[in-house]
């Protein structure tokens, strides 16, 4: 499967609870009935203030095609209009999924933490994400005391087309982002303490290798379940 990750920022006349009840209520269930759907979480940020992205929304394919093809039809397009309409930032990423750790339900770590790494200009794709791939491992959750632990990356180069008019098609271009680095807890606290271990690590394994950094810490919610293997156990079974 493939996993289209969405950064969102909301429009200014809409609050944050504004815009947390308006994904939950009306864009939520737009979505939900986009063709070839497999799965539909939503990550609302648990920071104060203004942080860069509102929500993180993940939505899961069978591959890069029927994400496109999915956003390319009648509702796919309404759900982008909708989309467009109250978000100021709306950036995808297309990416496959790599787990470092397995374990437990998804309603057992509702909290996450997720490291977003570009790679610094005129460094290969390739590259950056071969060394990604060595320096993040198991121990990372023992560092910063996650449950569990996944890789999402950008191994296409591939961008989906979210216009409402006209040919959709993929697009070969530069994600905001080469990789996710995702990790799960058990409780907020938790979270919020993994997230600066999590920090020292990126600066260890990273430092001025990185052109853009953001992270985020967030609430997920179930839209539509996704399957196994996005997450590594079905809901309210043993790890």
């Amino acid at each position: 499967m493939i996993k289209l990750v969405t950064f969102q920022k909301r429009v200014a006349v809409l609050t944050r609870p504004e815009f947390e009840e308006r994904w939950r209520t009306i864009h939520g269930p737009i979505a939900a009935r986009f063709p070839g759907l497999r799965g539909y979480m939503l990550g609302f940020s648990l920071d104060e203030g203004e942080p860069p992205a509102d929500g993180i929304a993940q939505l899961w394919f069978d591959s890069r095609d029927a994400c496109q093809a999915s956003y390319a039809s009648e509702i796919g397009r309404n759900g982008s209009a909708d989309a467009s309409a109250w978000l100021a930032r709306r950036e995808h990423l297309l990416a496959s999924e790599h787990w470092l750790r397995r374990a437990g339900a998804i309603s057992a770590t509702p909290f996450k933490v997720v490291l977003c790494l570009k790679r610094a200009a005129g460094d290969a794709r390739e590259t950056f994400l071969a060394g990604l791939r060595q320096a993040a491992t198991a121990a990372l959750c023992e560092r910063a005391g996650a449950v569990q632990a996944r890789l999402s990356l950008d191994e296409a180069g591939l961008l989906l087309n979210s216009k409402v008019d006209g040919d959709l098609s993929l697009v070969a271009g530069e994600a905001p982002y080469d990789a996710l680095v995702e990790l799960w807890f058990a409780t907020e606290a938790a979270a919020r303490a993994g997230r600066a271990a999590a920090a020292g690590w990126t600066d260890e394994a990273f430092g001025a290798r990185l052109g853009r950094f953001e992270d985020a810490l967030l609430s997920e919610h179930v839209v539509v379940m996704p399957p196994s293997p996005a997450y590594g156990t079905k809901e309210g079974s043993a790890p």
